[in-house]
């Protein structure tokens, strides 16, 4: 007996839950073939490294692919995501059952890493969030091309992006200064073919709704276009910066359909709301902000540093995490989102730690807005 349930959409792709012949499936249709071909392929390469479902099979439809693989059993109403274990812990106040949860995603990811590290180039690794992004015609292009204005402050004031070379920037008191065209440039030169980068096959793009994780089973994990061989800076960087800002704001604001089995999620104890102020007046810009991460996210990110970025940063011998990182915080930065078309607030938010992050004093417990502890090595 046929039965399909608990259709999702999220971006340009649907699923659905289907039980037929005694299988239960996850069944997901990309309209896209190229993305649904990197999927697989992505699926490929980590599944021998990382617990993942089994895919069963894929087929074209018409515009669509159809990918399907076997149902994880333990993923369900406000369950089986890191986002979930996070998410309780921050309404509970106890960090045991997320501590478990962290032990088994990290170890086991530490020990994968460890196994794949290798010193090569941008051009061997999956560049599809950094490297293809930065491209001309990338993200980067698609979004400030056009030099459209970024909205900061709920009466209509904005700024284009050119406009921020010539501004004085004050954020939270401190001076900084932003040159979107400058900072694409470089940016462009960090992340061509040639570029040298330490390397490890990764699921690549480890948010806390991509990591699954249940008491019976252990961790898994899910979303594969971006598996394989991907820089470790970057790496780094999207969980970090997903953890103080993206999971922790954007995606839950914006992307609310991402939610809808995780409600939980988008509890106030759990999803902090930013507190920003901002005065433009002629060459002067300034935004005061508050906002940091919720304490079971800032948790998550201590441990994240102390039990996987700093042994590895140290056992690569490189001291400054912060130089490390920096072109990775900022491409997720400006090409997760178009500032554009965010709300005034987002963007003068996202704006004040672009300014942070590109200073070169910057510390990254700073950025992170984490106190820093006594293993700090930027």
């Amino acid at each position: 007996m046929l039965r399909i349930t608990n259709h999702r959409r999220y971006t340009a792709n649907h699923t659905w839950h289907v039980d037929w012949a005694g299988e239960t499936l996850f069944v997901k249709a990309n309209p896209h073939h190229d993305e649904a071909h990197a999927e697989c392929a992505g699926h490929a390469r980590i599944r021998e490294f990382y617990p993942v479902p089994r895919l069963r099979r894929t087929r074209r439809v018409g515009p669509w692919t159809v990918i399907v693989y076997d149902r994880w059993q333990h993923l369900g109403r406000d369950r089986g995501l890191l986002l979930d274990e996070i998410t309780r812990a921050d309404l509970t106040g106890d960090t045991r059952r997320l501590d478990v949860c962290l032990n088994a995603l990290l170890g086991h990811y530490t020990r994968v890493i460890g196994q794949t590290l290798r010193h090569t180039n941008h051009g061997d690794t999956i560049g599809k969030i950094y490297g293809g992004r930065a491209a001309p015609h990338g993200r980067l292009d698609q979004y400030y091309r056009t030099n459209a204005p970024w909205p900061i402050t709920a009466y209509g004031a904005a700024v284009r992006p050119s406009d921020l070379a010539g501004l004085r920037l004050v954020v939270n008191g401190q001076e900084h200064a932003v040159d979107v065209a400058d900072l694409t440039r470089r940016l462009r030169a960090q992340f061509v073919g040639e570029a040298p980068v330490w390397a490890a096959l990764t699921q690549g793009d480890p948010t806390d709704l991509n990591l699954g994780w249940s008491p019976e089973c252990g961790p898994v994990w899910f979303d594969y276009d971006t598996g394989g061989l991907n820089a470790l800076p970057g790496e780094f960087a999207c969980f970090l910066l997903y953890q103080r800002l993206h999971g922790a704001w954007l995606t839950p604001l914006h992307h609310q359909g991402a939610f809808l089995d995780h409600p939980s999620a988008l509890d106030p104890a759990s999803l902090v709301e930013p507190r920003v102020h901002v005065e433009y007046r002629g060459s002067t810009l300034v935004i005061n902000y508050r906002h940091a991460p919720s304490p079971a996210r800032q948790y998550v990110m201590r441990r994240y540093l102390d039990e996987v970025v700093r042994p590895i940063a140290r056992e690569l011998g490189i001291a400054d995490l912060m130089t490390w990182l920096r072109p990775y915080l900022v491409m997720r930065l400006l090409a997760v989102y178009d500032l554009s078309e965010l709300e005034p607030r987002d963007v003068a938010l996202s704006l004040a730690l672009l300014a942070q992050v590109t200073d070169p004093a910057a510390a990254l417990s700073d950025a992170l807005a984490l106190v820093p502890s006594n293993a700090e090595v930027d």
